[in-house]
């Protein structure tokens, strides 16, 4: 099963650095964190960076990227400053 690396606010709403997630493929993983988490994380999933294995799904298939379960999922949301 995929490990997904939480960080920043997520890490916050989770309450754990990582986590193993059923899912095939991105999308998959990304739903089912929002159903285990009542979509609190789904606003921030959606303008967070996804990478796959260190590299970012945008370069990939983006959300339909499929996962092996040795795969590792990390997401980064956005940080804000000033």
């Amino acid at each position: 099963m995929p490990t997904v690396k939480f960080f920043a606010t997520l890490r916050q709403i989770t309450k754990t650095r990582e986590a193993e997630v059923p899912g095939a493929t991105v999308k998959e993983i990304l739903d089912t964190l929002a159903g285990m988490y009542e979509g609190k994380l789904q606003r921030y999933v959606k303008v967070s960076t996804v990478l796959v294995n260190n590299k970012n799904i945008r370069y990939l298939k983006g959300e339909n990227t499929r996962l092996k379960p040795d795969d590792i999922v990390s997401i980064y949301p956005p940080l804000g400053g000033g």
